[in-house]
């Protein structure tokens, strides 16, 4: 049996039904996959969604500052030596990277997954060309999405060597949690924090790239021309006492903590769209299975699931300003039949992006890197 070792620093809740299709596919396939990975750092805690998971295999992880920069050390010897084919993030900061990639590699595989580029920040250029360096000499490369290739096989990389496993979350039990909740339900919860029809959600961490001081003088704003307008926050990080003392004093806020499962699934219905104005990544697909449509901002610092979005179909991208993006967001929650048109779009691209197709894919990946040429 061949084994494969994936190397996380953490395993945060969203991953979990991931791995474990993983992990059953390689199972069936006589393939052995291990995730081994350390604990969240401190304001990796702070999103509060990271879970224990009988599969994951604890590695001994450690975390400094090095001016601006994050520098991981693990102790990845225990789990990776007898490895046929290694796997971990493409960054710059995990110095085992520089080991397992730059050293002989002593007959096995090792492999990267991630961005395939800096979409979430602004490198220089020595930390671009050490990212360049760290991929090209890696022996396969799992791309987040179709972008996420085209970065890498621009930089040098063989595109043979690629497979896009297109980035996704569990939406089918979002789905399933989402037709199980009753329209008294709605009605009881949007009663419970007097909500309107004119209700929009926001859902992820709470930390600087969500742009949460833009997200609320827009909100400020919406309200002045809606009296209506609503505005439910979930999630939790660094700014969450910004977010609960703020919510203490708008009339239009509403700030529920982290919600996961069900009780998520309750908010994100008695809501009508997504507000993002900061950085859209995998919440992208939280909004096809939520029939949700995002209004967010051409701002350029977006990640890779990004792209999934189509502006006037599946989301709403305005102008980069408070004013422009309350206009959007009020416009949309008065207009019942092009929101109902956003939310029948969202739907018909839920097949695109699933857990069991990343899944797929990613095996599918690791079956041709196990039997590719080092």
């Amino acid at each position: 049996m061949q084994t494969v070792v994936i190397l996380q620093e953490y395993v945060p809740q969203y991953r979990i039904p991931f791995f474990e299709r993983l992990i059953a596919l390689g199972a069936a396939n006589s393939v052995q996959i291990t995730v081994a990975a350390g604990q969240p750092n401190n304001k990796q805690k702070e999103r509060q969604d990271s879970v224990a998971a009988s599969f994951v295999s604890p590695i001994c992880q450690r975390e400094y500052r090095l001016g601006k920069h994050r520098i991981v050390i693990r102790k990845t010897r225990p789990v990776v030596d007898s490895a046929d084919l290694i796997i971990m993030e493409q960054a710059r900061r995990n110095l085992d990277a520089y080991r397992l990639l730059l050293a002989p590699k002593r007959g096995r595989k090792i492999c990267l997954w991630g961005h395939g580029k800096d979409f979430v920040l602004s490198p220089s250029r020595f930390e671009r060309a050490l990212l360049t360096r760290l991929t090209n000499a890696s022996d396969w490369f799992f791309a987040y999405t179709e972008s996420s290739r085209d970065a890498v096989v621009r930089a040098g990389f063989p595109a043979a060597q690629t497979t896009v496993v297109r980035n996704s979350t569990d939406t089918r039990k979002l789905q399933e949690q989402l037709l199980r909740i009753s329209e008294e339900e709605i009605a009881e919860f949007r009663t419970e924090y007097n909500l309107t029809n004119s209700t929009a959600v926001f859902i992820g961490g709470l930390d600087e790239s969500k742009r949460l001081p833009f997200l609320f003088e827009a909100g400020r704003r919406a309200y002045a021309k809606d009296a209506n307008f609503r505005l439910i926050v979930i999630g939790s990080g660094p700014q969450k006492d910004y977010v609960e003392r703020l919510a203490n004093e708008e009339p239009w806020l509403r700030y529920l903590g982290p919600r996961f499962g069900e009780e998520k699934a309750l908010a994100i219905a008695s809501s009508a769209v997504m507000a993002m104005p900061g950085r859209v990544g995998l919440v992208a697909v939280d909004s096809f299975a939520a029939a949700r449509p995002i209004v967010t901002t051409a701002w350029p610092w977006h990640g890779p699931e990004f792209e999934y979005l189509v502006d006037g179909s599946t989301c709403l991208i305005t102008a980069d300003n408070e004013e422009a993006y309350a206009d959007a967001l009020v416009a949309l929650l008065q207009d019942a039949r092009r929101l109902t048109e956003m939310k029948e779009a969202c739907r018909n691209s839920r097949l695109e992006y699933s857990i069991d197709g990343m899944a797929t894919r990613f095996f599918e990946g690791i079956q041709r890197a196990l039997a590719s040429q080092p």
